[in-house]
């Protein structure tokens, strides 16, 4: 990989990095007015995000929209272990 495309690649995780942690604080806080869960359910979300992104797309990038979307999924997922 040449020092171009490491250099994208970084700057595309840490874009993706800032824009869960927006989306993860924004969901809880604005959103629910409640406090954010550990930050163990925030790394299986971050998990779960990535997973799906690479499943559907191949490579890693979700809009704002997206992850909000997903949140049910992951609910789903952990709660009752299936996909809906």
């Amino acid at each position: 990989m040449s020092n171009t495309n490491e250099e994208g690649w970084t700057e595309g995780m840490s874009d993706f990095y800032i824009t869960f942690d927006d989306v993860w604080s924004r969901m809880f806080v604005m959103s629910l007015g409640t406090a954010m869960p550990d930050d163990i359910v925030k790394s299986n979300f971050f998990s779960f995000i990535k997973d799906r992104c690479m499943e559907t797309r191949g490579y890693l990038f979700a809009s704002e929209d997206d992850m909000i979307s997903l949140f049910p999924q992951f609910l789903n997922k952990i709660i009752i272990g299936e996909d809906i």
